[in-house]
């Protein structure tokens, strides 16, 4: 698991979050991030896979962005030394930053943005405060130790590749052949994060 999770992270000790004395795989920004984008790809799954959907309003996402920001903020600040951040804030702006990102995503894999009787991904504001509400509840699970420090560290690892196989679909999109589709998607996602991690690991040694 830290093998995957060093593909997208630095992996530093005192920026992770420990659950039973154990670092997880990947740092607490990163945790956020990936419990932000399992939640609301959970929630638009039950809610919204039987709906054509397109992308979000011109309007929603710049609303949307600007959950983005604070990470953006935190992140830059953090590593140009203007101030020290702490691994309960690096949690929770990524959670904000990973929450919105599905909403982009989530209707290109579908394949319906172009069709005329789609509709905004979002179209009210319970659309994003249920899946951040979640998302909040599983970080405070997390940060607590709450769950047991394999399954956090399992679920983080396997949302990641789940996240990789979803944005690597895109590019099968031609394939109509589901099963096909979708394994050439997983291996290809798994071939980019095995080359990521093996070339981070050049790098640090």
């Amino acid at each position: 698991m830290d093998f995957f999770g060093r593909a997208i992270c630095h992996q530093i000790d005192e920026r992770s979050l420990h659950v039973s004395g154990k670092a997880l795989s990947v740092c607490a920004r990163d945790t956020g991030i990936y419990i932000g984008i399992f939640s609301t790809l959970i929630y638009l799954h039950l809610v919204k896979s039987k709906t054509p959907v397109t992308i979000p309003t011109v309007k929603m996402s710049f609303f949307l962005l600007v959950f983005m920001v604070p990470l953006v903020v935190d992140g830059l600040g953090s590593y140009s030394h203007l101030f020290e951040s702490t691994n309960t804030r690096r949690l929770v702006t990524g959670i904000c930053f990973g929450s919105v990102l599905p909403y982009f995503v989530y209707p290109v894999v579908k394949g319906e943005s172009l069709e005329q009787t789609s509709q905004p991904v979002v179209k009210n504001f319970s659309n994003l405060i249920l899946p951040m509400l979640f998302s909040l509840c599983l970080g405070l699970l997390i940060y607590w130790g709450i769950l047991p420090y394999s399954i956090i560290n399992g679920l983080l690892v396997l949302i990641i590749i789940i996240w990789f196989s979803l944005c690597a679909s895109i590019l099968f999109s031609s394939v109509r052949f589901l099963i096909l589709k979708w394994t050439l998607s997983v291996f290809s996602s798994l071939i980019f994060l095995t080359f990521l991690s093996l070339l981070h690991e050049l790098v640090i040694s």
